[in-house]
């Protein structure tokens, strides 16, 4: 069956404020992420967005694989983890093969791989509400960027800003399926600058081991 409810409104004050107060707290980060991206990959977001008098949809899915890029592995080069294949990683954080205390080695760490993990945590919190979406064009930009892609997805939480690109799958036999390539806290760049803002008009999450969903946003029906 289909149980429709409505979301409204950011993720509250209260809510983000513990979470911060909590990884203070526990100082791991790293496993909030893995146990965040665990339970995404049960989930596929249906986002409706309208274009010239047109519908168009974007369907978001999420691939073990692909958490050791959206978490930053790729700038930890300077020490020395353990190896596991992709698939595997989050997993192997939430069993402690591999350790938040080695990670925060890094001398890029704070800079490259922090902003990172703390956009993992809130990506369900932020996709299950409200958001702002774009096409991407980063040949509009002032800075230079080498994330491919093609949407962007703008959440704007208290005074801290997370952003989620997201790009058409690898092999996409079915049109519109898209995953998230990359996922961050924002810093000194505006990665709204320039961009084509997208009237977002429906969204639904769906439960894929159950195959059940939840309408979170809709205007078209009304």
């Amino acid at each position: 069956g289909i149980e429709r409810k409505r979301i409204k409104g950011l993720c509250s004050a209260k809510s983000f404020i513990f979470w911060r107060r909590t990884m203070n707290e526990s100082n791991d980060i790293f496993i909030e992420a893995a146990r965040t991206w665990n339970e995404l990959t049960n989930y596929q977001y249906n986002i409706t967005y309208g274009y010239k008098s047109t519908l168009k949809n974007i369907n978001i899915t999420f691939e073990q694989r692909h958490f050791p890029h959206l978490a930053g592995f790729q700038y930890l080069k300077d020490i020395i983890l353990p190896k596991y294949p992709p698939k595997q990683i989050a997993n192997k954080i939430l069993n402690h093969k591999i350790k938040y205390s080695s990670i925060i080695k890094s001398a890029y760490f704070e800079e490259l791989v922090k902003p990172r993990l703390e956009a993992l945590i809130l990506l369900k919190d932020t996709l299950d509400n409200d958001f702002s979406l774009f096409s991407y064009a980063p040949q509009l930009y002032p800075f230079r960027t080498t994330i491919k892609a093609d949407f962007l997805i703008s959440s704007h939480i208290n005074a801290i800003n997370f952003t989620f690109i997201i790009k058409s799958t690898e092999n996409n036999l079915l049109e519109h399926n898209y995953l998230c390539c990359s996922a961050f806290a924002k810093g000194e760049r505006d990665y709204e600058t320039n961009q084509r803002k997208r009237a977002l008009l429906k969204k639904e999450r769906i439960h894929l081991p159950t195959n059940t969903s939840i309408v979170l946003f809709d205007i078209l029906s009304t």
